[in-house]
């Protein structure tokens, strides 16, 4: 553990601490706008993060749709990204994003042979464009029966009129103009139970292409995630069908991305059991030491300390350890994943903190956030030496303090 500790700690200043949402000259929540006004300020809002998403393989090209989940994260279907072949490539792009190229973090598809009822999604990172910030889509549980709602995409039928797509596949893919984002207005019909999960059957038009859009709420909060349609021809009927939120959210926690929930909105619930609360310090100093010793021990973990460091505070599962000038903690918590993953427990942690999304790093995931005295600190969470068990080391204060390295070099 403690090498890899090492290993990381000196890319901790290139971590950054998340920003707040781009602000919008208007705000589709504020009571000050009028309806036209706050309609004008989601549409903005929309062109900006939902993206076109084009697989470019060698000899043939499909495309969906997505939108922007965290900085540098877009959500899409699955089945849109399962048509990548090898030597192919997926971009994403919008009339505010150049195409920049996509990889995958995750996906999941349970069932191929149907497409209703079922989980797909797939999880993309990308480089936004410097100097431009781009809209963080909320998401939003509460959904129901007659609530309005409206899709956002790039169905093919529509987008096939504008002359920008008819350059897909004839130029190269770094000059490709996306086509406007389509939008259809509808309602929520039912919610429906399936094998493995719910839909959300909904009467705003989508067609091939829409897969991977948001659907939305009049706020402007992701609700669900459009997925599939079914057509009775004989009888003229259509459903169109989206994931609920709750399965998105789950599935970004499980990627180490933070999804932004909806004002109101409670974080889902990783396990009946909640994840454990970190250490008590949050400040970037150890407060009056309690003992001094040279060997501490907690768990199977085995520590020294430093000429001129102290224990602040040691439990069964929890020690919190610093420097006597008070410019430096190291806080170290062993806990239970209770069956979850890691990466879940990670961005549970994160999310506690308000930190930035989790990332991997050999086998350590990483976060930054902000302590009580507005300073970065550091998370760093791998898995314990006991089976469904994990630790986290926080790091407060000053990081290049070479007692971090003598501490954490001699875990054992």
């Amino acid at each position: 553990m403690q090498k890899r500790l090492l290993l990381t700690l000196i890319f901790i200043l290139a971590l950054t601490v998340p920003t707040a949402q781009a602000a919008n000259n208007v705000r589709p929540d504020s009571p000050r706008v009028d309806f036209a006004e706050r309609r004008r300020a989601i549409a903005e809002i929309m062109e900006a993060a939902t993206v076109w998403v084009v697989v470019d393989n060698p000899r043939d090209y499909s495309t969906g749709s997505g939108f922007i989940v965290g900085e540098g994260y877009i959500i899409t279907n699955a089945h849109v990204t399962d048509s990548l072949k090898a030597g192919g490539s997926i971009y994403v792009l919008n009339e505010k994003i150049t195409a920049r190229q996509a990889s995958i973090v995750g996906s999941i598809r349970e069932d191929s042979r149907s497409a209703a009822n079922v989980k797909d999604l797939a999880l993309l990172r990308f480089d936004p464009p410097k100097g431009t910030e781009l809209p963080v889509l909320s998401f939003n549980f509460d959904v129901k029966r007659m609530d309005r709602v409206s899709a956002w995409g790039y169905p093919g039928m529509a987008t096939q009129f504008d002359i920008r797509v008819e350059r897909l596949g004839k130029e190269n893919i770094n000059k490709l103009e996306a086509p406007p984002v389509i939008y259809t207005e509808g309602a929520v019909n039912a919610i429906v139970r399936g094998r493995q999960t719910n839909s959300i059957l909904h009467s705003a038009s989508i067609a091939g292409g829409n897969s991977g859009g948001p659907l939305i709420n009049n706020r402007g909060e992701v609700v669900g995630i459009n997925t599939w349609g079914h057509t009775e021809e004989d009888e003229g009927a259509f459903l169109n069908g989206a994931q609920l939120a709750s399965d998105i959210v789950n599935f970004l926690a499980e990627n180490g991305v933070t999804p932004r929930l909806a004002a109101g909105q409670q974080p889902m619930q990783i396990t009946a059991q909640s994840a454990p609360e970190a250490p008590a310090i949050i400040s970037g100093v150890v407060r009056h030491p309690a003992q001094s010793t040279r060997d501490v021990t907690i768990g199977g973990y085995t520590m020294k300390l430093p000429r001129g460091w102290s224990v602040g505070e040691q439990e069964e599962d929890t020690l919190v350890v610093g420097n006597d000038d008070n410019t430096v903690a190291v806080a170290l918590y062993l806990g239970d994943l209770g069956g979850v993953s890691l990466r879940r427990m990670a961005s549970e942690l994160s999310r506690t903190h308000e930190g930035s999304s989790p990332e991997l790093d050999d086998d350590l995931f990483i976060f930054t956030f902000r302590d009580e005295d507005g300073d970065i600190a550091a998370g760093f969470v791998g898995e314990g030496d006991e089976d469904d068990s994990f630790f986290v080391v926080y790091i407060f204060g000053d990081f290049e303090n070479p007692g971090i390295q003598e501490f954490l070099d001699s875990m054992k």
